[in-house]
């Protein structure tokens, strides 16, 4: 049933995935006289987007790991839980546009943007307080991702211009679901932390061609779970002033990809001289590590100034299992020795104004944050300097330069008899517009 509904999401173009590991695939050769041949344009430069659950946290630039004090602390800063003295449930929706620019196929300046659209529950989590400590049950969506594009035919296939069109689509569910808890150790300091699983529900399709002439292509059905968990710490030196940090590791899923079609041209064969029919290769998606420091200043009653800084492991999604089909050919001399992904460290500042009354409390919210680019890029260097496959992997992994885009964000809240809390939000960048809303619920 998982796999029959993931491969209707594909061939629907419609499923799901928010910022998702990569899984390189360029298909290519090499042999005198010819040129490499790509077509899994659906993984060159996915990006990741890491976010605190919450529409409070993400009017607020997307910080919350200094601060952590309602249910969202369970994914956020499992630590900061201990800032909850009753039980709470927490519910989030969101709904996310994103824009991703791929390079075309002509040459430097050829690229298009595509995007998609999601709305989806997000976020779940109920907490109790159990003496000096805390327990919370909870539900976060990772990665929500789904994407289609084509490029049309621009000029009749060569060994120049080996595609005479590309076109794919991906979807993407990853989500975790674990328990958290939290202890206070004294009234300055607060340890918790998370354990639970992460599922991976994946698939995709790439061909290169036209859908009436299709030269090859890769199909990849997966679906799995993954032990995963997080650490955190909070520290309250004064009554107004607290630091966090939270730390979450990698998660590696390894899946298989068929490949099938002519994949190298030839002087010879310019059809192709290698025809895989069925061939599977294992490859990975991995979602990154971070870690993540955040502080939050109660300026007076009603303002609070909070400051995130994340750091997230992108160079992790490259192992052993990477795969670039020129591998195939011995000599092109190729290996993931060619080709890496930079870390990023990732800024975010926000605020919020409070306004008090005994029934009503009402909250105005704004941030900033950064989301630097992290692209997959192809390093010339080793035995293959002269391989015609360098061309045409230069361009394709290094032609969109890198940049750091930068986002704003905007909310409001309001929280009746403190028990009902209802929040939301927004936010814009380059990449991504987003529209957040969350409720919490206090029960005594």
């Amino acid at each position: 049933m998982i796999v029959r509904r993931a491969r209707n999401r594909v061939r629907h173009v419609c499923g799901k995935v928010w910022r998702l590991y990569c899984l390189w695939l360029v298909i290519g050769g090499c042999a005198t006289p010819l040129a490499a041949q790509t077509n899994e344009r659906l993984f060159e430069n996915l990006e990741f987007r890491f976010t605190t659950p919450g529409a409070r946290s993400a009017g607020m630039g997307w910080t919350f790991i200094g601060l952590s004090d309602d249910a969202t602390a369970a994914v956020s800063n499992p630590a900061g839980l201990s800032n909850l003295l009753e039980q709470e449930f927490s519910l989030e929706f969101s709904g996310t546009k994103l824009r991703h620019e791929r390079t075309g196929e002509l040459g430097a300046g050829d690229t298009e943007t595509f995007g998609s659209f999601m709305l989806t529950p997000t976020f779940f989590s109920y907490v109790v307080p159990v003496g000096r400590g805390t327990i919370s049950l909870f539900r976060n969506s990772v990665q929500n991702f789904s994407e289609q594009f084509a490029f049309g035919p621009r000029e009749v296939a060569t060994r120049d211009h080996p595609e005479d069109g590309a076109f794919g689509a991906i979807s993407v569910d990853a989500q975790s679901y674990g328990v958290g808890g939290a202890f206070v150790v004294n009234r300055a300091l607060s340890v918790g932390g998370s354990v639970g699983v992460m599922t991976l529900d994946f698939a995709s399709e790439a061909r290169s061609g036209t859908p009436l002439n299709q030269r090859n292509g890769t199909n990849t059905i997966y679906n799995g779970a993954r032990w995963t968990g997080a650490a955190g710490v909070l520290v309250k030196p004064t009554r107004r002033i607290s630091v966090g940090a939270n730390f979450v590791p990698r998660a590696t899923f390894t899946m298989k990809t068929r490949l099938f079609g002519r994949f190298l041209w030839t002087v010879l064969d310019p059809e192709g001289t290698i025809v895989l029919s069925g061939v599977e290769k294992p490859i990975d998606y991995v979602i990154p590590s971070r870690f993540s420091i955040g502080s939050s200043w109660r300026v007076s009653d009603a303002f609070t100034v909070l400051t995130d800084v994340s750091r997230v492991l992108y160079s992790q999604r490259i192992t052993a299992n990477f795969l670039v089909v020129d591998f195939i050919d011995p000599e092109a001399r190729l290996s993931s020795a060619n080709f890496s992904i930079r870390d990023v460290s990732e800024l975010h500042a926000g605020a919020e104004y409070r306004m008090y009354n005994p029934r009503l409390t009402m909250a105005f919210r704004g941030g900033v944050f950064t989301n630097p680019d992290h692209p997959l890029r192809f390093e010339r260097g080793g035995n293959n300097l002269d391989h015609p496959a360098d061309k045409l992997l230069d361009f394709r992994f290094n032609t969109i330069p890198s940049q750091t885009n930068v986002g704003v964000t905007a909310g409001w809240g309001m929280v009746v008899r403190n028990r009902v809390q209802v929040d939301v939000a927004t936010t814009y960048s380059k990449d991504a517009t987003e529209l957040i809303a969350s409720m919490v619920l206090r029960v005594r």
